[in-house]
């Protein structure tokens, strides 16, 4: 019997280098199991982080084009008191009006009047609008 167990010694030797090799194997792959784990929760993380930032941007992208348009609003807006106060140079300047007091009421009640004129235009524009 000792014999016959003699005789398959290569066949001994190779079954136990195989359970070697597939012991090495099966922890290999235990690595990279875990690797793959890892590579996975770290792909999940940047996803999230990189749908945050997208929200962040679109709402600074927003925030940002109501800026331009309140920007754009009181520019308009600098540009049309630009042109009155001019007015009011050039009405002062071709006045022969000697009593300074008088000319300022008589240019208060012109732009009080060009005010309420342009209220009563925009309230019937957003009048119509409604």
């Amino acid at each position: 019997m000792i014999n016959l167990l003699f005789k398959n010694t290569k066949l001994y030797i190779a079954l136990a280098l195989m359970a070697i090799l597939a012991g090495y194997f099966y922890l290999r792959l235990d690595g990279t199991q875990a690797k793959l784990e890892k590579s996975q929760s770290d792909l999940n993380l940047a996803l999230s982080v990189n749908n945050e930032l997208t929200r962040i941007t679109q709402e600074l992208k927003i925030r940002h084009e109501q800026e331009l348009k309140a920007l754009f609003h009181a520019n308009t807006q600098k540009n049309q008191i630009k042109t009155r106060v001019n007015d009011v140079k050039n009405y002062i300047s071709k006045s022969n009006e000697t009593n300074t007091i008088k000319l300022f009421n008589v240019m208060l009640d012109r732009l009080w009047e060009q005010n309420t004129s342009i209220n009563q235009n925009t309230n019937s524009k957003s009048a119509n609008t409604k």
